[in-house]
Order: structure tokens, then C-alpha cells, then sequence
């Protein structure tokens, strides 16, 4: 019998990434040929088919780049669908940069001994560890990473946490200012003061304060951007903390164009949407509206319980999240002053909100605030988030029309790819590579 998560998961296309899933099928032919038995020869064999594989995909993204780098901008979305690539995987995105994919497959399977399975073939978190490795093999190489994003819950700090001074993310962040690197935190979390984010960053706030290694020019790298992209925060070495920089320093095309109205509109029927949600779906009585002023949305709310005395979280079911995130989407995306602007729908893992903008309009801002007269190109900006979902719970998803990104699924993944960005990848033991 098929479990249940099995089923529910091939029937929830939402939540799958296609390029993913297509090179998995391309590795699940040598896994069924290759990995009956159990023994050296037989291993040799599939990692070299897996190689072979990788080598064939590094070769399709190489063809896209290159289609990026010989035509006009306002030309590409054209000619990319006339690649291979776009042809085989017709909803996959734009690439920035190369990725050398059979390098990556030799570093991650020396970790996880990916060609030494024979009952369990490549997972998706196989596919996805090999994706952020080439990445960073590719700006290691070129040294060409000008500007760092982050998401911020469950990338940065656990879902509705914070940076404590014993994160061990920060003091890589540290060392990205120390080379010179701008660090962004492009965050859902929609606050129109600096002080919130102070809050939900101390640990960091407080160790940049105090590294005198760091100069103040370098400390000034580090901004946030907060509501998806509608406030912009600096840190000021003089001030020793976060401060706001006005909208019309900053916001650019295409959101300085959008009028109060279809924004306000917008945020209207996803209320009414969310009201209605409340009543439809039985959502527990304590669940909240919250409204602000560029976002919406619903999250969990308290009960005491009488036996543990203590009050506890009332939490939504993930059917309801899904249910409402992607009703959302639909009744939104087809709202006439919602096609004027641009949104965000997505769930938190426990809240559904509906922003106002998105992450792509937040890289770019800082690809161009930081650097106005020679703005940073998507091929030096790499964005770490956790929600890169084709629809839905996505919010990071957006970020790869400005940038190359890496796809993590915890803060401790994040401390992983960050230290192999800043030490390179020599704690992996992995032999000479030897190109096919």
C-alpha cells in the first residue's frame, strides 16, 4: 500500500520544483540499471552515469548563459525558449551564471555516498545540495559575489525567532562584510520601523557593533529590507544601528509607478478573501487577521489550556494553509488593479499573508542602492532562502529573476553553504577532480 504522504505529494505540483524533478527521473534510469548488486565495479559504474548526467545538464545551463551574454536584454525571454533546456524543462527559470554540476555531484557524493545506494535512488534533497554546490563552486571560482541576500525566518533564525548572539551564522556574516560584501536581509516581515528589526537581529546587531576587525564603510553594508520590498533599512556605524532611508531615496521602476488605490484594492478583496476563508474552512476561532499597511494576513492565535495552565498556540492545518494560499493566488491574480502592481501569496508554515511587491523588486533595489552609478549584476548577487516552491508557500521564489540562489531548508543549512562559500569546500575530503 502507497503511504499517504506518497500520494498527497504527487498530487501537490505546487510544491515541486520541474527541473528537479526532471533530473531525478534523467538519474533514476542508471539507478534501476546500475545498482542491483552491491559491489565496487557496480558503484564505479553508476557514479560515472550519474557524472555523465550532470556533465549533459552543466552543458544545457552553459547553452542558456550563453544565450543571456550574445543577446539583448529586452531579447532573451525569446531566444530562451528556443534553447534545449527550455524546450526539455519548458517553466525553467533564467541562469546567471554556469554551474559546474559534475564537480558538485563528485563534492556531495563524497559527503552523502549518493552512487553508493542501492535501494534509495537520488532524492530531491540530493538534486537540490548539488544545485547550491555548483553555485557556489561557480562565484568561488570567479570571485565575483558582490551582494548576499537572506531570507529571514527559518534561514537565518528558526520560524518566528531571532539572531541570538549564539547563532552560528553570525560571525560568517561577519566575515562577508570583512570582503567587502554587501549583506541584505530581504524579509516578508513587515515592519515600518527600524527598531522591530533590531530586535529580530540583536545577536548580530551586537556583534557587528563590536568587531573592530570590520571597518565602518563595510559596516554600512548591511541593509534590510523589510515587507517583501517596501522599507528599506541601513545600518549607520555612527549610530551603531538600523536606520530608515526614505522611500524616495530608493524605490525605483517598476513600483514607483503603482497607485495608492490598486494597492489598497488589492489588499481589500485579500481580506475579505481571508474573512471568508475563516467561516469556509473552519479555522479555529482564535486564528487573527492582522492588516498593515502594505500586507495582510492570517496567523495562529492562543487558547489557554485549563490541564497544563499554560496558554498554548492554536495551529492551522497545512490543508488550510495550502487551501488558502493558493485561493489566494487565483482570485488575485485575476483582480484587475491587482494586475497593475505586483503581489506576493505565501504561507509561513503557520500564517498566509498577501504582501504588496516581492523579493525580486527587494534584490533589485539593493542591487541599485548600494551601487547606483554601476548597479550589481544578477551574477554577483546570490540569494539563501528556504521558499523557492514554484507556487504557494514561495515567497523566495520571485528572487531568482534578480539573482543566482541557493535553496536551504534550515539555518543550519545556511551556516553549511555559508562556510563553503567563505572556506571553500576542503572539509569534504573529496579526491582530485577529474573532468569527463
Amino acid at each position: 500500500m502507497v503511504s499517504r504522504y506518497r500520494v498527497e505529494y504527487q498530487l501537490k505540483s505546487h510544491r515541486k520544483d520541474e527541473l528537479i524533478e526532471w533530473i531525478k527521473g534523467l538519474l533514476a534510469v542508471p539507478f534501476v540499471l546500475h545498482s542491483a548488486s552491491d559491489n565496487e565495479d557496480n558503484r564505479q559504474l553508476l557514479r560515472q552515469r550519474y557524472a555523465e548526467i550532470f556533465k549533459a545538464v552543466e552543458d544545457l545551463v552553459g547553452e542558456q548563459v550563453e544565450v543571456r551574454e550574445q543577446v539583448p536584454p529586452e531579447d532573451f525571454l525569446f531566444h530562451r525558449q528556443r534553447t534545449r533546456l527550455a524546450q526539455l524543462v519548458p517553466s525553467v527559470g533564467a541562469f546567471f551564471t554556469r554551474l559546474p554540476l559534475e564537480q558538485a555531484f563528485a563534492l556531495e557524493d563524497s559527503k552523502r555516498a549518493i552512487s553508493a545506494r542501492v535501494m534509495v535512488a537520488p532524492s530531491f534533497n540530493d538534486i537540490r545540495h548539488i544545485l547550491n554546490s555548483a553555485q557556489i563552486l561557480q562565484m568561488r571560482q570567479y570571485h565575483d559575489v558582490k551582494l548576499v541576500t537572506f531570507d529571514g525566518d527559518v534561514t537565518l533564525y528558526e520560524d518566528g525567532g531571532s539572531l541570538t548572539p549564539h547563532c552560528k551564522v553570525v560571525p560568517y556574516l561577519l566575515d562577508l562584510l570583512r570582503q567587502g560584501i554587501y549583506v541584505g536581509i530581504v524579509t516578508a516581515a513587515g515592519y515600518d520601523e527600524a527598531q522591530k528589526y533590531m530586535e529580530r537581529l540583536f545577536g548580530f546587531m551586537h556583534a557587528l557593533e563590536a568587531d573592530d576587525s570590520i571597518s565602518d564603510a563595510f559596516k554600512e553594508n548591511v541593509a534590510v529590507l523589510g515587507g517583501e520590498s517596501n522599507y528599506l533599512f541601513r545600518y549607520d556605524a555612527s549610530q551603531k544601528k538600523l536606520v530608515a532611508i526614505p522611500t524616495e531615496k530608493w524605490i525605483r521602476s517598476p513600483m514607483r509607478e503603482w497607485s495608492e488605490s490598486d494597492m489598497t484594492e488589492t489588499l481589500d478583496l485579500a481580506e475579505s478573501l481571508l474573512r471568508d476563508f475563516r467561516t469556509n474552512l473552519n479555522l479555529p476561532e482564535e486564528s487573527t487577521i492582522i492588516r498593515k499597511p502594505r500586507a495582510v494576513g492570517i496567523v495562529p492565535g492562543n487558547r489557554w489550556n485549563p490541564e497544563t495552565k499554560r496558554t498554548i498556540r492554536v495551529k492551522m492545518e497545512r490543508e488550510q494553509l495550502e487551501e488558502m494560499v493558493l485561493t489566494l493566488q487565483h482570485r488575485i491574480e485575476n483582480f484587475a488593479p491587482a494586475r497593475r502592481i505586483q503581489f506576493s501569496c505565501f504561507d509561513g508554515g503557520s500564517d498566509v499573508w498577501c504582501d504588496i511587491g516581492g523579493k525580486d523588486l527587494g534584490v533589485a533595489v539593493l542591487q541599485h542602492y548600494f551601487s547606483p552609478s554601476n548597479p550589481i549584476k544578477p551574477s554577483q548577487t546570490l540569494h539563501i532562502g528556504d521558499q523557492f516552491a514554484p507556487m504557494g508557500s514561495a515567497n523566495d521564489f520571485k528572487a531568482r529573476l534578480s539573482g543566482s540562489t541557493l535553496w536551504i531548508s534550515s539555518p543550519q543549512e545556511t551556516v553549511e553553504v555559508l562556510r563553503c562559500l567563505t572556506e571553500g569546500f576542503d572539509h569534504y575530503k573529496l579526491p582530485p577532480h577529474k573532468s569527463s
